[in-house]
């Protein structure tokens, strides 16, 4: 068994979120903002402006006209869509990174958590539940505790981790349960905290593995849109225990265990198209 404070207080001081999207995330929470205050915390975020922009003017977001004011992509996206990229953009560098430890080669980490994002979004089609409109930047952020377990733990650790999962059967929940008393739910979770993030998205990260433990829709969202996000073809595995979705999260969300495969489709056919938004 390895120590756990030292893990722990690695999570409580990851590097902080940009200044844009803390001011965005503060501002928005209250009643007492207008359109203007949105927008010039945006413009002076230059790589958030460039992102805002070429998301407005996407084939995506059905423009006829082309956009070419901050004021007008805000207006023509939506202040929950902004702040949904927005938060992509400010954690896009660090999830970018390979992930050997996980078996996940450069940039996969990144597919896997937009493919979960967009599953939240696809969701509602398929399920009687209404979708909470935090689920999609919960599911973006749902594995950024693995960002620590990578950093912290030493490849002896880790590798005993792989062969649990490969080797044992176990799920990734089970091999960090089993082996280290704590998982990267909860990192996550810790990090949503330290990232002064509402406390229903802190619920969402910390069980996407355990949804029933949450006693809220959005754990089940997540936890459906990560399993579909792997279905897809993105993250550690397609098969095997990670793959396996909880039946009683499918009920409380009234979704046919059938209809996975065709929310994994959905979720395949945008992936690249989305990613493209990002890219540069």
């Amino acid at each position: 068994m390895i120590d756990l404070e030292p893990l722990t207080r690695s999570a409580q001081h990851i590097e902080p979120l940009p200044a844009s999207v803390t001011r965005l995330t503060a501002l928005t929470r209250g009643d007492n903002w207008s359109l203007h205050d949105v927008e010039e915390i945006v413009r002076l975020d230059q790589a958030l402006t460039m992102r805002l922009l070429r998301a407005a003017n996407s084939a995506a977001s059905a423009s006829a006209v082309p956009i070419a004011t901050v004021r007008d992509a805000i207006v023509r996206l939506g202040v929950r869509s902004l702040l949904s990229l927005a938060m992509a953009v400010g954690v896009q560098k660090r999830m970018a990174q390979a992930l050997p430890e996980y078996g996940l080669i450069e940039g996969e980490l990144w597919r896997h958590s937009v493919a979960a994002a967009l599953a939240t979004e696809s969701l509602q089609t398929y399920c009687r539940a209404q979708v909470p409109p935090e689920a999609y930047t919960a599911a973006l952020l749902h594995d950024v505790g693995k960002l620590v377990m990578a950093r912290f733990l030493g490849p002896d650790v880790l590798c005993v981790l792989a062969e649990a999962r490969e080797r044992g059967g176990l799920s990734s929940l089970e091999a960090e349960c089993e082996m280290l008393q704590v998982h990267h739910g909860e990192l996550g979770g810790l990090i949503a905290q330290q990232w002064q993030l509402p406390d229903r998205l802190v619920a969402g990260i910390i069980h996407h593995h355990t949804p029933g433990l949450a006693h809220d829709v959005i754990a089940d969202v997540v936890h459906v849109a990560n399993v579909a996000a792997k279905l897809a073809g993105t993250g550690h595995s397609a098969i095997g225990a990670d793959a396996e979705v909880e039946a009683d999260a499918l009920e409380r969300l009234g979704m046919p265990a059938e209809r996975m495969p065709d929310l994994a489709a959905d979720v395949a056919a945008q992936l690249e198209r989305v990613l493209a938004v990002y890219a540069g």
